[in-house]
């Protein structure tokens, strides 16, 4: 039975290389992520094309600017139908409230994101940040819940915490970062495999690279599924 608890990252260049996933996953798979890749290069007309497979749509763009600037572009976007949709927790409490705002009568659904999974504790004193990673994802975790976001992007590290500490909160907690036990390390450094993030309180899993790089992309997602117990 298809799920829509793995969201597999449509990171590719053309909406045919898109739409071709899709119907290839979708009898295991039921909702998909656009990121800036694909959204840069085809635009709006891909999340359209790729809606119409009767799929759900992940909009992963990562607004991060003033609010007034952030409030257009969430207005640009959330008529395309959506389920979720992201902006950086640190562009303030502000700007969150504006976007938060902008699609509270909609069917998409705001997504803060706390601290990206390319980057750990000493990434983050390089930026300039005192906090460490799980300090600096509980700082934006308690802010976005201010605002009113109905969930956070934050890796499978830092889900228990966030569970435990905001459990008077109904987020969904939406966790990149996932690799299969054999998987070669690449440039998340903040990883899990599927079934520990889950077995840590991850509502989605955000799985790219292991299963549209593959030579199989049905059987790596039906291994995800097995591995988090799912299929």
């Amino acid at each position: 039975m298809a799920t829509d608890k793995v969201i597999v990252a449509l990171d590719v260049d053309t909406t045919e290389e898109a739409l071709k996933l899709v119907r290839e996953l979708r009898e295991a798979i039921t909702f998909f992520k656009v990121g800036s890749q694909l959204f840069t290069r085809e635009g709006p007309e891909v999340v359209r094309k790729i809606r119409a497979e009767g799929v759900d749509v992940f909009l992963d763009l990562k607004f991060h600017d003033i609010p007034q600037t952030v409030i257009q572009a969430v207005r640009a976007v959330k008529d395309l139908g959506c389920r979720f949709l992201t902006v950086h927790a640190s562009g303030g409490a502000e700007m969150m409230l504006a976007a938060q705002l902008e699609v509270k009568d909609g069917p998409t659904q705001l997504l803060g994101v706390t601290v990206l999974t390319s980057l750990d504790d000493d990434a983050l004193r390089v930026i300039g940040f005192d906090h460490s990673v799980m300090g600096q994802t509980m700082h934006l975790a308690r802010l976005a819940t201010t605002c009113g976001l109905a969930g956070l992007v934050c890796s499978a590290n830092e889900v228990g915490i966030v569970k435990s500490q905001l459990s008077n909160v109904p987020l969904k907690l939406v966790t990149p970062g996932i690799r299969l036990p054999d998987a070669e390390p690449d440039d998340q450094r903040r990883t899990m495999t599927p079934r520990e993030a889950m077995e840590e309180g991850a509502d989605f899993l955000v799985v790219g690279r292991p299963i549209t790089k593959a030579a199989n992309p049905l059987g790596a997602a039906q291994a995800v599924l097995r591995d988090c117990r799912l299929g």
